[in-house]
Order: structure tokens, then C-alpha cells, then sequence
């Protein structure tokens, strides 16, 4: 294993680890993480148990897909597209909020490093994960 692919590993290792982690929080204690955890949920409207831990579980499979993929990230590099797409909507849906004064500027350090950079770290990784799978590819094409 090379330098990079050991640190694509514990890159997805770091982010499955913290997706797991807040989606047992939203889910287990929805409160909790709503009021407490992540500065300025409050602000993005009013309290909802259950919407809060139906995020928790896309937290949680994210975070299980993420462990698939550190696991053997040329064989579920599926997985990580999937984290990617989320990390975009994710990311999609603060940036629109940002733009029609939803939301303030205050904890935007917070969305930057729980949002933003895992999203664009995703993003990067699946390419790297496909184009790597397209050498093999023709690498063993030619050896045929």
C-alpha cells in the first residue's frame, strides 16, 4: 500500500468515524445533539425529534458505507460516491441557505470543516478511487 492510498484509508476511517458518531447522536439523542453538539442547529428552525433522528440514520449508513470502503476502497469505492453525493446536498442545501438569510455566518468555521471539506475530501477520493480502477482496467486489458 502506498502513501496515498494509506492516506485515502485514514481519510475515510476519520470521516466514517464522525459520520457514525453524529448519526448515533441525532439518533439515540436527538435532543441532545440538537440543542447542544453542533453550534447553531437551533437557529435552522424549530426542534423535531423525529426529523432529527431520521438524519441520524443517513448519518449512520453513510458512516457503515464509509467503513465498507476503508475496508477495501477499490471494491466499495460505490460507497464513497454515495458519501460524496450527500456530502453535496449537504453542502447544496447550507450554501442555499447561506444565500436566502436562513442562516447566519456565525458558526460558518463549523460548516466549513464538518461540511464543506468532507464534502470536496469525497469528491476527490471517488475520483481517485475510479481513476485508479480504470488503470487496473487497461493495465490488465494489455496483460490479456
Amino acid at each position: 500500500m502506498n502513501s496515498n492510498s494509506r492516506l485515502i484509508v485514514a481519510l475515510l476511517w476519520i470521516m466514517a468515524a464522525l459520520d457514525i458518531v453524529n448519526g448515533i447522536e441525532m439518533f439515540f439523542f436527538p435532543s441532545s445533539w440538537f440543542f447542544k453538539l453542533v453550534p447553531g442547529v437551533p437557529e435552522t428552525g424549530p426542534y423535531n425529534m423525529h426529523l432529527v433522528m431520521d438524519g441520524g440514520t443517513f448519518f449512520l449508513a453513510v458512516g457503515v458505507g464509509l467503513v465498507a470502503a476503508a475496508l477495501n476502497p477499490r471494491r466499495n469505492a460505490i460507497a464513497v460516491v454515495v458519501a460524496a453525493v450527500a456530502g453535496v446536498m449537504h453542502s447544496a442545501l447550507h450554501i442555499y441557505s447561506h444565500a436566502a438569510g436562513l442562516l447566519s455566518t456565525e458558526h460558518l468555521v463549523t460548516e466549513v470543516l464538518g461540511i464543506y471539506i468532507p464534502a470536496v475530501l469525497l469528491i476527490a477520493i471517488s475520483i481517485i478511487l475510479y481513476s485508479q480502477s480504470d488503470e487496473t482496467h487497461i493495465a490488465a486489458a494489455r496483460a490479456a
